[in-house]
């Protein structure tokens, strides 16, 4: 964990320069909300729970589209490959002594060795975590959620940027910005995906007039 802190350190320190906005602050409350509590309130709707306030996601068409293609990819090489499984907006309850906490990666991947049967929500952080930056999003708040994951058993999270169009990877002692062919063999032996594939769909043939 003490790696983790420290690499993170940096991280922070860097991004804070470029951010100034902040990412899913949650509105002011006079109590807070169990994570139980939320989820009748949520009525469906995604949502994160931070301090006991809900903060709801609100996903783009770019975000939409991204998260798609990629889940269906990773799908895909785990029907093929199957070392584990693709779940989207997974609520992670990662602290047994905190109902007023609870997170949703975009997309997660959990290798089998780590799949609990029968768990509704994931006490451990998946072990490839995905977040699909949205408008609102700052880098700051972004490497504070890579953190989080990492203290609690992440491998690795990459953070998907529809709007540069590439992918940042990031493990407790490294990151990369990625934006030709994205790989992961430390976790997905073999998996292989084309950048731009994540963000271009393919046009509809243009039908003739008649």
């Amino acid at each position: 964990m003490a790696a983790v802190v420290e690499s993170f350190a940096a991280f922070e320190e860097e991004c804070a320069i470029v951010d100034s906005m902040p990412l899913h602050k949650p509105p002011p409350a006079t109590s807070r909300l169990t994570l139980e509590q939320a989820i009748k309130l949520a009525a469906g709707r995604p949502f994160e729970l931070i301090q006991g306030r809900m903060v709801f996601k609100m996903p783009d068409d770019l975000h939409s589209e991204a998260q798609a293609r990629l889940s269906a990819k990773l799908v895909n090489y785990c029907d093929a490959n199957p070392i584990g499984r693709v779940r989207t907006e997974f609520t992670l309850r990662l602290w047994p002594d905190k109902p007023t906490e609870g997170r949703v990666p975009d997309v997660s991947v959990i290798l089998n060795e780590n799949l609990q049967a029968g768990e509704r929500y994931g006490s451990r952080a998946p072990d490839l975590a995905i977040e699909i930056i949205s408008r609102d999003d700052s880098w700051t708040e972004l490497f504070e959620k890579a953190k989080l994951y990492f203290e609690k058993g992440s491998r690795m999270v990459w953070f998907v940027d529809p709007f540069e169009q590439g992918v940042e990877v990031v493990t407790p002692n490294s990151r990369e910005w990625v934006t030709d062919t994205l790989t992961c063999p430390e976790l997905l032996p073999g998996f292989s995906i084309q950048v731009q594939d994540i963000f271009t769909w393919p046009s509809a043939p243009i039908k003739a007039a008649e």
